[in-house]
């Protein structure tokens, strides 16, 4: 790895670890309107506690949306104005649409990780 993968905000690796925290968060839950801010705070706080360890030169932006399934369309937007040479954007959706199960889930969700650069 080079100096500027060291100090860059790389998608490809952000967008894994994002994945793994949602899932560890949501994999085993049913939705619960009452329990999606605790689920929201632990993705977000899990996220930003291990990017902020990768100890790059970055603020970070972490929200989450979690919604429940019931046949109805969701979307999101996002606009920035920042430095396209060095901040970034990661988004992950759970669960994966690749998933066999994924069908089957109850509620859908949608993590945006925003790398604006020092």
């Amino acid at each position: 790895m080079d100096d500027s993968e060291e100090t860059a905000f790389i998608v490809e690796q952000i967008e894994p670890m994002v994945q793994t925290i949602t899932e560890t968060v949501l994999k085993d839950e049913v939705y619960d309107d009452s329990k999606t801010g605790e689920w929201i705070d632990s993705i977000c706080d899990r996220c930003t506690h291990t990017l902020v360890q990768m100890n790059k030169p970055f603020k970070y932006v972490v929200s989450a949306t979690i919604v429940q399934r019931n046949g109805s369309g969701f979307h999101t937007a996002h606009s920035c104005q920042w430095d396209g040479a060095n901040d970034n954007v990661a988004r992950v959706v759970w669960p994966d649409p690749k998933q066999r199960d994924a069908a089957n889930c109850r509620m859908s969700c949608i993590v945006t990780v925003f790398g604006i650069a020092l």
